[in-house]
């Protein structure tokens, strides 16, 4: 081992698609100086409880979070669409929805969905799945205008 390197932690770095800035760990910044970014990062899991239930959020992204399958115990990833509503107070809030018939519809129009446009979002009940005996969460999606 070359002698400038003993002593030394050799740390890789790894980019994400969502990081803001890179750090140089040998040269940390001082973090007493950061502002925190409006948008808290754990957010909330949107579980409508009623038909109607009706949300108007901006659209951040599609995102994949590893989840404990509630049957086997196992981890598995679950493709999540991720939005941004406000908090009523000035603030923002980070909400996220892992139902397959949602993610697919923003997958679908992933071309020509942009981070920031708006949506409403309505809850519109469990729906019977055709291939099966199963049902699933269905949903009405139109995006918002502003005039």
């Amino acid at each position: 081992m070359p002698k400038a390197a003993r002593g030394r932690i050799k740390i890789l770095i790894m980019e994400t698609t969502n990081a803001i800035q890179k750090v140089d760990f040998a040269n940390l910044p001082d973090l007493s100086t950061a502002t925190p970014e409006p948008v808290e990062m754990s957010g909330e899991y949107w579980t409508p409880e009623e038909v109607g239930e009706t949300r108007r959020l901006f659209f951040f992204g599609l995102n994949i979070e590893n989840v404990v399958d509630m049957e086997s115990g196992e981890n598995r990833e679950l493709p999540v669409v991720q939005f941004v509503e406000s908090d009523g107070k000035g603030g923002v809030r980070s909400v996220r929805n892992g139902s397959r018939r949602l993610v697919g519809i923003f997958e679908s129009f992933a071309q020509s969905i942009r981070q920031g446009d708006a949506f409403e979002i309505v809850y519109l009940g469990k729906k019977r799945n055709k291939n099966n005996s199963f049902k699933s969460d269905n949903w009405s999606v139109k995006r918002l205008n502003f005039n």
